[in-house]
């Protein structure tokens, strides 16, 4: 590989994000639950004020009306329907007696709640949309007013757009680390209507960055940080600051998998060999180019997905595969040391530069592949999860508002099966050095929410050694080598916090 086409291929992504803004503005379409309810409370506080004529002459001129959002008004018994601010086909009609399309009699339902304690409640129904003009399922808030009723409605339907967050994540064919966590993600989230989380199937960590940043209907994805920062420095390079994306929290460490045949033992000997750094566009093929390129090491490379990678490396028609997830990996985890493959180590050093941290395989990890009592030293990059940078007034900046509140306030219910076990390894109060957070996702941290930090070297040192998989966290004090020191200094600065 040559050093200039991986410069090019850099800077080829930072232009792009950078010179293709697409304006993104997007106001609220539906009313919500909260604005029905609200709205009840207004027509309320009008009948209160000024008495039923006003308010029905007012119900009926539209002057509450906002968006799909409409009061209606039946008197108590069912029998008179006095004022409707979108149909007025209906009005001064007895509707007592009306069903919808499913035979639900809807005046009546509405005359229990407004009649049965504590005189209010939801009414789900079906009911023509001013909007689509199309009968839609509907739920109206209905509230006793005197001897009336007033109800106000939203379309279910709608309700699944406006609170529905769609999240850009990984490749089944390279691998599914990402995808599982979007998945776990929907799994503990979702709540009906109310709340959704739509897994999308990705390309890789760079398409994941153009996809959050230009597709339209993407909220979040996730990527590797290495990425990101390549993205910046290569913005920098041509004097543009691109603000369009922030973080929302750093997630978990992608492990670097090498994998070769007996004839390999060191990275160095893959120099001039066929390796396969995964599919063009991936997260393994961006980050993969950047750390050979790094490390001096220039090598023939072949891009086809893990499955036919490993049978080119059984016939020997490549010298290794590698791929970057998060441990353990599907794909490796279906290999085998009785098929002469085995793991290459890649020691930690200061030529790889800040994006990457120290890591280790363990038996642990890969049981058919690693012995009992081994570790294999290699490196790893952080997943981070994105959003776009929307302004605070738009219905965007509210959805992901509302994935922040949830997952961070849920991130407890990852952390143990059947979730990934990658969950472990979030803390959401660590910090994207160069790069903004969500602003949301700030104020939940600083709002009595940010993860203590320890100042006890020692009680530092044995959650390393432990993220490691080299030590306990009650291991007894450890006289360090300068190597493992410098390591632990990286881990350290990796983890910092506000």
């Amino acid at each position: 590989m040559r050093g200039a086409a991986v410069i090019c291929s850099t800077l080829v992504l930072g232009v792009s994000l950078a010179a293709t803004s697409v304006p993104r503005l997007q106001a609220a379409e539906f009313g919500t639950r909260d604005e029905a309810v609200a709205m009840v409370r207004r027509v309320q506080e009008k009948f209160k004020k000024d008495g039923p004529d006003a308010t029905f002459r007012a119900i009926n001129n539209r002057a509450f009306n906002d968006r799909d959002l409409y009061p209606f008004v039946h008197t108590i018994d069912g029998t008179l329907h006095v004022a409707n601010g979108a149909w007025p086909g209906i009005r001064g009609k007895n509707l007592h007696d009306m069903r919808d399309q499913d035979g639900k009699f809807t005046t009546q339902d509405f005359m229990r709640i407004a009649t049965t304690s504590p005189y209010r409640g939801w009414s789900d129904f079906r009911w023509r949309n001013p909007k689509t003009n199309t009968v839609d399922e509907k739920s109206a808030w209905i509230e006793r007013m005197g001897d009336y009723l007033v109800g106000v409605g939203v379309y279910k339907a709608e309700q699944i757009n406006a609170n529905t967050v769609e999240i850009v994540s990984g490749s089944p064919s390279s691998d599914d680390t990402y995808l599982r966590m979007a998945y776990d993600l929907a799994a503990v989230l979702n709540d009906g209507d109310k709340f959704r989380v739509v897994p999308v199937v990705g390309i890789g960590g760079p398409q994941n960055i153009r996809d959050v940043r230009n597709l339209r209907g993407i909220d979040i994805g996730i990527t590797q940080t290495s990425i990101l920062n390549n993205f910046r420095r290569s913005n920098e390079q041509l004097g543009t600051f691109d603000n369009k994306i922030v973080y929302i929290a750093k997630l978990f460490n992608e492990e670097v998998h090498l994998v070769a045949g007996a004839d390999i033992s060191s990275i160095q000997q893959l120099r001039g060999r066929k390796v396969n750094l995964d599919i063009v566009g991936s997260g393994t093929n961006s980050s993969m180019r950047d750390i050979v390129q790094k490390l001096n090491i220039e090598v023939q490379e072949v891009n086809v997905e893990q499955i036919d990678a490993f049978e080119k490396l059984k016939r020997g028609e490549i010298a290794a595969t590698v791929l970057i997830a998060g441990k353990p990996a599907r794909w490796m985890s279906t290999l085998k040391a009785a098929d002469g493959l085995h793991f290459v180590p890649i020691p930690y050093s200061a030529a790889i530069g800040t994006d990457y941290l120290p890591a280790t395989l363990s038996h642990e990890d890969y049981p058919d592949m690693i012995r009992p009592g081994d570790t294999v030293d290699t490196i790893a990059v952080e997943a981070v999860l994105i959003a776009y940078n929307w302004p605070k007034s738009t219905e965007r900046y509210r959805r992901v508002e509302s994935f922040v509140q949830a997952f961070f306030s849920r991130l407890a219910d990852f952390q143990h099966p059947p979730r990934h076990s990658k969950w472990r390894e979030v803390s959401l109060g660590t910090t994207l050095p160069g790069w903004t957070r969500f602003e949301p996702a700030e104020a939940w941290i600083k709002d009595e929410h940010r993860p203590p930090a320890s100042s006890d070297p020692q009680s530092l040192l044995k959650d390393f050694l432990a993220s490691r998989g080299t030590a306990s966290a009650g291991a007894d004090p450890i006289d360090l080598n300068d190597q493992l020191f410098q390591d632990f200094l990286r881990w350290q600065r990796a983890r910092e916090a506000h």
